[in-house]
């Protein structure tokens, strides 16, 4: 089990920091995810069906657009830097500046909330897309759909008496590990939310900046 969480540290951190990004900016603005897409998705379907969080579809719509800004900033920095570690770096830790950037605009009350939640749709853009061009960052941090359906597979061949091989216990037990930290990150967000505010998106900021830090790659993924 602990070889196992050691491999998958850089995508436990991200994993909790998407949660807590994605909780804290969703309760702080009653409705809005910077790092799921397909929550605002689902949001601007009901807003135009009437419901009552019809009222933030500019700032639905406007995620797509930025969210795809962020993934291809990170991009350019594979495409321009190398090796292919120094850009994965590079892009966390402009990610977590963006994060300290909108903590800071918010602790003195510099701009708008939705501003804040903006940069951290563009940051959360940049760490989606550097996981998908680093496999050695590690697993998938950010489909927790997939994670979850996982662990439900899992669950049932366990049930028929179905015999797991290594590699797929080890699996389950990634997925279980990356469904956590996603949890954990979200009740992080919501206790930051009702405590400081947006000031907390200094705490992911700074678990960037370890990343980046201590950032150390783990062996590539096979393709599924």
């Amino acid at each position: 089990m602990l070889t196992i969480l050691r491999g998958k540290t850089n995508s436990l951190v991200l994993a909790f920091v998407s949660g807590f990004a994605d909780a804290l900016f969703f309760i702080h603005l009653g409705g809005l995810f910077v790092g799921l897409v397909t929550g605002n998705i689902v949001l601007l379907g009901l807003g135009m069906a009437g419901h009552e969080k019809g009222w933030l579809h500019g700032l639905q719509i406007m995620t797509f657009p930025l969210f795809m800004i962020g993934a291809g900033l990170a991009a350019i920095m594979v495409a321009s830097i190398k090796p292919l570690e120094r850009a994965t770096i590079c892009t966390i830790v402009i990610a977590a500046i963006a994060f300290a950037v909108s903590a800071l605009l918010a602790i003195f009350n510099a701009g708008p909330v939705s501003a804040c939640a903006l940069l951290a749709v563009v940051a959360m853009g940049m760490l989606t897309a550097i996981e998908r061009l680093d496999p050695r960052l590690g697993p998938p941090f950010s489909l927790m759909t997939g994670n979850i359906a996982g662990l439900a597979v899992a669950a049932a061949r366990r049930l028929i008496g179905y015999a797991e091989k290594p590699e797929e216990r080890a699996q389950s037990l990634a997925s279980i590990i990356l469904v956590l930290g996603f949890v954990f990150g979200c009740a992080a967000g919501a206790l930051a939310q009702v405590t400081v505010g947006v000031a907390g998106m200094l705490l992911p900021a700074l678990l960037l900046l370890l990343i980046s830090f201590f950032y150390s790659p783990q062996s590539a993924r096979k393709p599924n």
